[in-house]
């Protein structure tokens, strides 16, 4: 082989190898800006707050309503500050209100036990007699016609959807082992 060819490839491979260093500092300079971005988007979701999202208690709409779930149960705040299903639909316990404060956001309300329905960070389901950012509940009509309420705040924390849900013993299901699909998540509005 000649000693000019030789060199030529030599050249050529030094180019080719210096283009790809490059190419591959371009790309992680990319993936770096990347999860900037990602962790930026992170912290202005954490830190959203009621205000930002239009939210306001003037001016809500309020419909009385009964929440059956589709494994037959009526849904209930009680004065002790539980939640549970009941059969009986004569109950003054399962008339609620729906009180609208956003696009797609509720307040579930008794006015029979005057509390609302609350989720802590653990999907537990409870009453209290305030409202608070964990009183706020996501509403989405599906197209089944059966209604569905995940938490809003805790919906930011983590990945996940947590939703309101009764097992088919009519006691609450935790919000974190729950799915929109799952029969006890899904009511119908009477």
């Amino acid at each position: 082989m000649d000693a000019k060819v030789l060199k030529a490839q030599i050249n050529e491979i030094t180019a080719c190898r210096a283009k790809t260093k490059e190419w591959v500092l371009t790309k992680s300079a990319l993936l770096q800006l990347k999860a900037v971005q990602w962790s930026a988007a992170k912290i202005n979701l954490n830190i959203f707050s009621l205000r930002d999202s239009g939210i306001t208690d003037e001016g809500s709409n309020i419909t009385q309503v009964k929440l059956f779930s589709k494994n037959n149960w009526f849904f209930r705040l009680q004065d002790d500050g539980n939640v549970s299903g009941t059969k009986e639909q004569s109950s003054d316990e399962v008339n609620l209100q729906l009180q609208s404060i956003g696009k797609g956001l509720v307040h579930i309300y008794s006015p029979t036990v005057e509390r609302y329905l609350a989720m802590d960070n653990n999907g537990r389901l409870f009453s209290m007699k305030s409202k608070t950012d964990s009183t706020i509940f996501k509403h989405v009509k599906g197209i089944n016609g059966l209604h569905t309420f995940s938490s809003h705040k805790y919906y930011r924390d983590t990945a996940h959807d947590m939703y309101i849900a009764l097992k088919k013993d009519g006691l609450p299901r935790k919000g974190n082992k729950t799915c929109s699909l799952h029969k006890g998540s899904q009511f119908l509005i009477l």
